[in-house]
């Protein structure tokens, strides 16, 4: 390459990045620190950007050949002869330039908008949000890729949805035009967040008959757009649920930034990474893909031999857009890799069992589900749950904050998913959950000003939330978890802002809502760490006084997740049968067994979090055969105890399908290696299978009287 190049602002190029750096963003740096979404690290940049044409996108080589790793590959094939011509006889959608006011910006904005052919008032689209790189604006993607072109093409072959494609000006200043100095403009690009959700979604739904759940709403970019739809995507992951980043630009924030909780990410219809290897910026979106993949977030991963160019950006979109299936199961994606640490391998013949086989006779077997595994994206664990459970319980996609998460905005995508694959093979299928002191949004609690919300009008969006979604699944879900985590370790009510606004009224209530909303369904009480005597004297308590109040009360979950040495199997036989003298089914609700060493007291509260620290994550390369064994007996002494309470026990629910699925790897300490579960990263069955399936055959544990 040519040693004198020049930088933007016209001076020789220096070969340290950090000085490329500082001559580039030194006019505006002050600027810069007050949009932390584009401080841009010096080492991102693989090699010097060429200077641009204003309303190009700059060029970024790559300074050296990249280093292949086996995942680096194409995900998809090159896109056919012809793909990106006009073709006669076929409908053609139709492109327009709109308007809109930017309360952010102060001034009114334009946006390139593609409606697709047929398009009609009386139907509602998807809508995919397109952004330009910094050298662009919102005629760029039409000038090089034409994306209507692409999608009449794919529309007519039956290989995308019709969807509204908006192509808006992601450099949010009032001189939004690319020209001179465009690396100058790099601040309003980070103020684009606010334009974009404030102001350009609005007014997209104002003006065109669209969909407005996350999950008919996409965003995706290249390079600067690219950084900017994964920050706004994994940033308000309850706004958008399909995100794709095409060559993205150092304006991506660090991938432990993007995905600090996994869980939710996981909740992402499609998460899209590209880049080509004679991309200078292609580090960026390898180590974003290396973090997703070391956190099992299910993402695409494609690699092609492209540059920092249109031609990389053209063919990304092409697939991209066929991967959108809003309002079906998304096309099959590969599923992310993950550690599997050795473990012993199971005997041959303990594969040949099924769990909900051996206990048929004596209680439901079941195991929480998150969206990736009900999306039909995980065949193998899909066979797993197929296999060996015959009830289900949605790990997060029926809490408040998942399909409520605005007080009036409802997202049942996930949910609605989860019912259906219950339901399309015959399985239990378990609400979880409908009241709960966590993950329910704040403003659900406030008023406008943000303070406390009178009471009435808690207890009304109390009734209407359990009305609405308990309302929604009647007739298919078998029971709800109607409130839970109500009872202190010392036995006392929970001092959440459901019993400090509501009093205890609010669990008769809640009770007596689930009941109205679907009369047929089982209707739970759901609680952790019960085997402790002062908190199962509370929740006991609790229960009697729900009993006297006259509601329906069908069972108590014990949630169950336990450690490698407590409680005993005493302390978990006089729960079971406590409750049961109570007349209660008994169900063990989120069974799992922490085989690792944790601060603190144990338990499942989920406000408790700890450190990183080497002590707590003992394994990370593999259980040792003696905890191997240890963690095999201890599931043989509590499915002893299940079985000896086998009339009052009507159900056992692991709370993840396999290890590597257990958010026992992120509680209460982020980033461990945890083995939890009867079924191994590899979904193999592990030597606590066998220990469990054994107790399945005859002589079984003598009944409790």
């Amino acid at each position: 390459m040519a040693r004198d190049l020049r930088v933007p602002v016209g001076l020789p190029l220096p070969r340290n990045p950090r000085t490329i750096l500082m001559r580039i963003f030194k006019p505006t740096l002050s600027r810069l620190r007050r949009f932390p979404l584009l401080l841009l690290s010096p080492l991102a940049f693989a090699q010097q950007p060429e200077r641009p044409t204003p309303g190009q996108e700059p060029r970024i080589p790559a300074r050296e050949p990249v280093e292949l790793r086996e995942d680096d590959k194409p995900a998809f094939p090159p896109p056919p002869d012809g793909w990106d011509k006009p073709r006669p006889g076929i409908p053609q959608g139709k492109l327009e330039m709109i308007e809109y006011d930017s309360k952010t910006v102060g001034t009114r904005r334009k946006a390139n908008v593609y409606t697709p052919p047929g398009f009609s008032a009386d139907r509602k689209y998807p809508v995919l949000y397109l952004l330009h790189g910094i050298g662009g604006d919102e005629t760029e993607w039409q000038r090089f890729a034409r994306p209507g072109t692409m999608l009449d093409h794919l529309i007519a072959d039956g290989k995308a949805v019709p969807m509204i494609v908006v192509m808006p000006n992601g450099r949010a200043q009032k001189d939004d035009r690319a020209a001179g100095d465009v690396f100058k403009s790099a601040p309003a690009f980070a103020v684009f967040e606010r334009d974009l959700l404030d102001d350009l979604i609005p007014a997209i739904e104002s003006r065109y008959p669209v969909r407005r759940e996350r999950s008919h709403r996409a965003i995706a970019g290249l390079s600067m757009g690219g950084g900017q739809s994964l920050n706004f995507g994994l940033g308000h992951p309850d706004t958008f649920g399909w995100v794709g980043g095409f060559s993205s630009a150092p304006n991506t924030r660090k991938p432990a930034e993007l995905v600090p909780d996994p869980a939710v990410a996981r909740k992402l219809q499609l998460l899209w990474l590209s880049c080509g290897t004679r991309d200078g910026l292609f580090r960026i979106s390898r180590d974003l893909h290396d973090h997703l993949k070391a956190k099992d977030v299910p993402h695409v991963w494609h690699v092609t031999d492209g540059a920092h160019d249109a031609a990389e950006w053209k063919q990304a979109l092409y697939h991209f857009l066929q991967k959108l299936r809003f309002g079906q199961d998304p096309a099959p994606a590969a599923a992310p890799a993950s550690p599997a640490p050795a473990t012993p391998a199971a005997p041959t013949d303990a594969r040949t069992g099924s769990l909900k086989e051996a206990f048929k006779d004596h209680f439901l077997v079941g195991t929480a589900l998150n969206p990736w595994q009900t999306s039909g994206r995980a065949a193998e664990e899909r066979d797993l749950v197929l296999r060996h459970f015959n009830s289900i319980t949605s790990e997060n996609s029926m809490k408040w904050m998942s399909l409520h998460p605005g007080l009036d905005r409802y997202d049942f995508s996930d949910a609605d998913r989860f019912v259906e694959f219950g339901a399309e093979h015959g399985m239990a299928v378990i609400g979880h959950t409908l009241v709960w002191h966590s993950q329910t949004p704040r403003e659900v609690f406030e008023d406008r000003s943000g303070r406390p919300v009178a009471k009435e009008v808690l207890l009304e969006r109390m009734r209407s939330h359990i009305h609405t979604v308990a309302g929604r699944y009647k007739g298919k879900v078998l029971g709800w978890d109607v409130v839970n985590e109500a009872v202190e370790e010392d036995g006392s009510l929970r001092r959440s802002p459901w019993l400090t606004l509501l009093g205890e009224d609010y669990l008769v209530k809640a009770f007596e809502f689930a009941r109205e909303a679907d009369p047929d369904a089982e209707l739970y009480y759901n609680d952790y760490g019960l085997e402790g005597k002062a908190k199962r004297e509370g929740a006991l308590a609790l229960v009697r006084k729900l009993q006297a109040a006259g509601v329906k009360l069908t069972g108590i979950g014990l949630q169950g997740h336990y450690a490698i040495d407590h409680p005993s199997e005493d302390e978990i036989d006089e729960t079971i049968a406590a409750f049961s003298a109570l007349g209660l089914k008994v169900m063990i609700t989120e069974l799992d067994v922490n085989v690792l060493p944790t601060p603190g007291f144990g338990g499942a509260e989920i406000s408790t979090r700890f450190r990183e620290d080497p002590r707590w994550n003992p394994w990370p390369g593999g259980l040792a055969p003696e905890m191997e064994d240890k963690l095999a007996r201890r599931y043989a002494g509590i499915f002893r105890v299940f079985l000896k309470h086998r009339e009052a026990v009507t159900r056992v629910t692991f709370w993840g399908v396999h290890d590597g699925a257990s958010w026992l790897n992120h509680f209460p300490v982020r980033g461990r290696t945890n083995y939890p579960l009867l079924f191994d990263r590899r979904k193999q069955p592990k030597p606590a299978f066998d220990a469990v399936m054994a107790l399945a055959r005859p002589p079984l544990p003598s009944p409790a009287e």
